[in-house]
């Protein structure tokens, strides 16, 4: 599998997902919008395409000797949310948990697809967290490992 039919792959596989299409729905009254990549010149639009999910990088580790293709994909998700709830001394920017949400109903996608050729999907430690009220980004680094093929045609 190629790196580019990989993340067409994760592409469809966000873009279909049930229970991640659902809640996207139920709290945001849309779809979400999947990208690779994110052109920071013409960024998406906060009226037509958030929420979103986004491929922002790709890093991969392979070579001759190694038995498996290890590649790391940075996901992103952001949302657009002005909603503060007010209860007693209490002030939640309902944006942090839903964004939270989003990002993780994204990585559990991934998890249940059944990526072709693929041996393991990880997600590392590394997710992040950036608020610009109202809009809101988390992110993390999936690790997807695939196995080489020994398989040579024959002459």
């Amino acid at each position: 599998m190629t790196t580019a039919e990989l993340l067409l792959q994760i592409k469809d596989i966000l873009k279909t997902d049930q229970e991640l299409t659902s809640w996207s729905l139920k709290t945001f009254g849309r779809q979400h919008t999947v990208f690779i990549d994110i052109d920071e010149e013409n960024p998406p639009d906060p009226a037509e395409d958030y929420p979103i999910i986004a491929i922002t990088s790709i890093r991969q580790v392979r070579g001759g000797s190694l038995r498996e293709i290890s590649r790391e994909i940075e996901l992103g998700v952001g949302i657009i949310q002005e909603e503060i709830l007010t209860e007693d001394n209490s002030r939640i920017m309902t944006g942090m948990l839903q964004v939270q949400s989003l990002l993780e109903y994204s990585e559990n996608a991934l998890y249940r697809a059944h990526i072709a050729d693929v041996a393991d999907v990880s997600a590392k430690g590394e997710t992040s967290y950036i608020s610009r009220y109202p809009l809101f980004v988390s992110g993390s680094v999936l690790t997807v490992k695939t196995l080489k093929t020994n398989r040579h045609g024959l002459p």
